[in-house]
């Protein structure tokens, strides 16, 4: 249990790094977050579309240089991520690239494998002007059918909005902080959530889609 709290506590001040980094992406961007900005410019927008799911890791790349450690996208109680070494795309041929674990690996177009070096979601509404916008937060979250315990999920987008069933609730799974999880909103706060929370921060968002990207996996 004290592992397991002391690695909670490294997820938060993950995503409090993640705060700070998008913040000063921002603050040099003209208030937008990279998947608001073009490649051109640095940004990502151009994998934001719900078939470029499978790129989400360019979003986190586009950080680099203000995250500049790829550990800080991995949440250290996630069993079923690579750490990666480097926010680069593919390793160095030869004995250069012997202790390299890429980011991303594969061709542009193909990113599921660099799918696996991180623990946390991109919210696509994320808004430096919104504070009770989500931004992103651990990956482990069960709606209706997606994610379901156990169940191997390809990266895609899922769209929450605001109205929930009973069947179909957004719920931590409980792989990784056992039934809880850790969000980060676009005003840079990090809140450890139960699942009820969780909803009622989709709810209080000022965004009615509440679309999520997700990473592959389980």
């Amino acid at each position: 249990k004290a592992k397991a709290k002391a690695q909670r506590i490294s997820c938060v001040n993950n995503l409090k790094q993640i705060g700070i980094a998008t913040r000063i992406y921002a603050t040099d961007n003209q208030d937008r977050f990279p998947w608001q900005v073009p490649l051109l410019e640095g940004g990502s927008a151009e994998f934001l579309a719900k078939n470029k799911a499978v790129e989400v890791c360019a979003h986190w790349q586009a950080l680099a240089n203000e995250l500049s450690n790829p550990k800080v996208v991995r949440c250290p109680r996630d069993g079923d991520r690579l750490q990666a070494n480097t926010f680069d795309q593919n390793a160095p041929r030869g004995a250069a690239g012997r202790n390299i674990t890429p980011f991303c690996t594969g061709k542009p177009e193909k990113h599921a494998k660099g799918a696996k070096s991180m623990s946390y979601f991109i919210a696509k509404g994320a808004d430096e002007a919104k504070p009770n916008n989500l931004l992103s937060g651990d990956r482990n979250i069960e709606f209706g059918t997606f994610a379901k315990e156990g169940k191997l999920e390809p990266a895609k987008h899922i769209v929450f909005k605001k109205k929930f069933t009973t069947k179909k609730t957004p719920l931590w799974t409980q792989g990784i902080h056992e039934g809880q999880g850790d969000i980060l909103l676009s005003d840079s706060s990090v809140q450890q959530a139960s699942s009820s929370k969780l909803m009622q921060y989709m709810i209080d968002s000022s965004d009615s889609e509440n679309e999520i990207m997700f990473p592959a996996g389980k």
